[in-house]
């Protein structure tokens, strides 16, 4: 089946007629002229456009009607020239019958008969808005304290503002052609970094980063980095990229960090830091062996220790704010001293229950750090009973009994928190195990795992208990109890 227009008419009158009625309705200006550029056609949209009216418009040089204005004169004198040759577009300004000006897109084609040139026809279309938008932005672009530049594909630059060139150092004339990053990351330090982020935005439209820079003179600069990608019929065809010069706000992130680095050297020197921090964590920290970047886990098989007073609940109700006080801070106290004496780091306390973790953030070999944590438990039972005997010969009632649990197994351990706060913690199945034994060891006893009994088996005496559902294990988890150490 034939797809080819047929003109739903038949005789050439009735072709002409069609014609002349898309003509009349086309919302497009349409002019046409004789090779002397007189009017010989001017339809509604042309009234409407410039106001003279088809009559008027009729028999008269087109620049009698729309080129005489005298910004534009010579421009529309130039223009007939090349209109009788090749066909033209382009947007410039025709002005009105009241002599005001308009912005209009031009599209005109030579006319030819037989060969022979008979006129000119001609589109023409209101942009007026259109280019005051254009205008208007480019007028921000102008004025924008902020340094806006385009480039296309290639990374070329193909627009650069006065702040641009107030930033950079570089005229626009200089900039304009020239490839963007070898423009303003002439460092080498920093080129390969501008490079790959000029390559990843196309990959993700847009992005803002804060990076450094340099100027024309060699020097370097703080700037952030928002680009825009912009597109041409769906796709990328450059980008829009605007510098803020953020080198004061960067230099007074640096003095901050340099004295938050000079406070914690001096919370080191007194002994401050190791008050608040588990003792590895803060030696860690401090010399730079712990990363503090987002995602920087690390999958380890560490020990877990869970310790918990028995009966706090009644012990908190039966004393004086202040006796409780004593009574908790003497406890913890010594728990924490009980972890540290054999290698441990204390990873919470969250009011009577401690938890410590044995090899992170400093390694150990599994045998030694599951060893390390049962003798922790039992000088945690020994400190506890040693401290219920002093409180009460200082008058205080407090007969304290702990439960422990104990969990050798792989987990998660890192940085753990936000801008705010951040831990260094344990996550991980093997965590809850360990808490589930505590939960389950009767007062003044330790519970540990399978894995854990394993590793230690030789050198203490132990029971079996049976075995533990947990939430979340497939199977029930054997719990074994240290009774002691063994003879020899």
């Amino acid at each position: 089946m034939s797809t080819t227009p047929q003109t739903p008419v038949g005789t050439p009158e009735e072709e002409r007629r069609y014609y002349e009625t898309l003509v009349e309705a086309s919302p497009t200006a349409i002019v046409t002229c004789d090779p002397t550029f007189t009017v010989t056609e001017w339809n509604p949209a042309a009234e409407r456009l410039f106001g003279w009216t088809r009559a008027e418009a009729l028999g008269r040089h087109i620049d009698e009607l729309v080129g005489w204005h005298e910004a534009i004169r010579g421009e529309a004198a130039a223009l007939n020239e090349k209109v009788l040759d090749d066909p033209v577009e382009l947007v410039t300004r025709r002005n009105r019958k009241d002599g005001t000006l308009v912005d209009v897109a031009i599209r005109s084609v030579p006319i030819t008969i037989d060969g022979r040139l008979v006129g000119a026809f001609a589109l023409y279309e209101d942009v007026d808005e259109l280019v005051r938008q254009r205008r208007f932005f480019e007028s921000l672009v102008e004025t924008s304290p902020t340094a806006i530049i385009k480039v296309d594909r290639d990374v070329t630059v193909t627009l650069w503002n006065p702040a641009a060139e107030r930033l950079f150092g570089y005229s626009a004339d200089e900039a304009v052609g020239t490839n963007l990053d070898d423009l303003v990351a002439t460092d080498p330090a920093i080129h390969a970094e501008a490079a790959a982020w000029s390559e990843e935005a196309w990959g993700i439209g847009a992005f803002r980063r804060i990076g450094r820079r340099t100027r024309k003179d060699g020097s370097l600069v703080d700037v952030e980095i928002l680009a825009i990608r912009e597109e041409h019929e769906d796709e990328p065809s450059g980008f829009y990229i605007l510098y803020h010069d953020v080198t004061e706000l960067e230099h007074t992130r640096r003095r901050l960090e340099a004295r938050i680095d000079e406070q914690m050297a001096e919370l080191v020197r007194t002994g401050e830091l190791a008050r608040f921090l588990p003792r590895q964590v803060a030696e860690s920290l401090l010399q730079g062996a712990l990363p503090l970047e987002e995602e920087s886990f690390e999958r380890r098989r560490i020990t877990v220790l869970f310790a918990d007073m028995v009966g706090f609940t009644d012990l908190a109700e039966s004393l004086e704010p202040e006796e409780l006080a004593e009574v908790l801070n003497g406890y913890l106290r010594e728990m924490t001293a009980a972890v540290i004496a054999f290698g441990g780091s204390v990873g919470n306390l969250i009011g009577d229950g401690v938890m410590a973790v044995f090899g992170a953030p400093k390694e150990m070999p599994e045998a030694d750090q599951a060893w390390a944590a049962v003798r922790a438990a039992i000088e945690m039972h020994r400190r506890c009973a040693a401290l219920a005997v002093s409180l009460r010969e200082h008058g205080i009632p407090a007969d304290l009994k702990i439960r422990v649990g104990v969990n050798t197994a792989h987990c998660t351990v890192g940085v753990f928190g936000s801008e705010v706060m951040r831990a260094y913690m344990a996550v991980g199945f093997a965590v809850n195990v360990a808490a589930r034994l505590e939960t389950a060891a009767d007062p003044g006893s330790t519970f540990c795992g399978f894995r854990t009994y394993a590793l230690v088996k030789d050198r203490v005496e132990a029971e079996e208990r049976g075995a533990l559902s947990v939430k979340g294990a497939l199977r029930p988890v054997e719990a074994w109890e240290i009774v002691g150490l063994a003879d020899g």
